[in-house]
């Protein structure tokens, strides 16, 4: 793991802080198992276990459901090699449009049950309520020339004492529907400076779209924003975007996926280092 003085270091250099929901701001393994096993149930298939289904999370709700089917006919582990996913539901017949309907049923029963053992892991809530709170009390800085000029959008202003603000964003592959209600839940809807999800973000991680665009959105420089999150398409998502990534090992993602990535920061879980932004 990275030092935490490392850490701290590299935190004091950033102003955006663009954060994954699953498994890096919210324990919603509680609510993501049962409907994954109640679509199982629904379609002749066997349940997991809530270990397995962390290992089926990641590159969005109908890769989960993908591994969650695969699952039934290959080894737990051989789930995160999607081309061995595609290969093994082909030859057992479950078609696209099988996966949809099967998807469907589970979306349904998570949309329905998706707060009710979802939790923000210890200190998001203040963590996040922090930067909001620094980020509305300085909507505009008097002694600042480009707000000023500018009229006051802190969040795009480059000048010295305003670079001091912090902000924070969220990308996930989660739908937007839960992941607001979960926002909701904790009245955090308001605390980001943005937020993309799985379904309005233009591309989905890995791919580094949804990080362009909110640099697009809040005007701040690659070198000033840092992606924190606990899974491959976290990580590779920052990589190709040309951003610094804190990997979490404590997360929904397991350290044999994670580490053949080298990531350069690591850390247990937010909650070791959220004091520090």
């Amino acid at each position: 793991m990275t030092s935490l003085d490392e850490i701290k270091a590299l935190i004091a250099q950033k102003e955006l802080f663009i954060f994954d929901l699953d498994g890096t701001l919210f324990n919603t393994l509680g609510d993501l198992a049962p409907a994954v096993n109640y679509a199982m149930t629904q379609f002749g298939l066997h349940t997991h276990s809530n270990d397995d289904v962390r290992t089926f999370i990641g590159n969005g709700s109908m890769n989960l459901i993908r591994r969650a089917v695969a699952a039934n006919f290959i080894p737990v582990a051989s789930t995160r090699d999607m081309a061995k996913v595609a290969e093994t539901l082909a030859r057992e017949n479950y078609s696209e449009e099988k996966i949809k309907e099967i998807h469907k049923v589970y979306s349904d029963f998570y949309w329905e049950h998706c707060i009710e053992n979802t939790e923000p892991y210890k200190g998001v809530v203040e963590l996040l309520q922090r930067i909001s709170n620094r980020a509305e009390n300085f909507n505009r800085n008097e002694d600042c020339a480009e707000c000023d000029k500018n009229g006051a959008q802190p969040v795009n202003c480059v000048a010295t004492k305003c670079a001091e603000t912090r902000y924070a964003a969220m990308l996930t592959n989660k739908p937007v529907a839960p992941a607001q209600k979960i926002l909701e839940k904790f009245r955090l809807e308001n605390s980001f400076a943005t937020y993309l999800c799985g379904d309005t973000t233009p591309e989905r991680k890995p791919s580094p779209a949804g990080i362009y665009e909110i640099l697009r959105q809040t005007g701040i420089a690659p070198e000033k924003a840092i992606m924190i999150g606990d899974d491959t398409p976290d990580v590779l998502a920052a990589k190709n975007a040309g951003i610094d990534c804190i990997t979490l090992f404590e997360g929904f993602g397991k350290a044999e996926n994670l580490l053949p990535l080298e990531p350069r920061y690591t850390a247990g879980h937010i909650k070791d280092f959220a004091e520090f932004i």
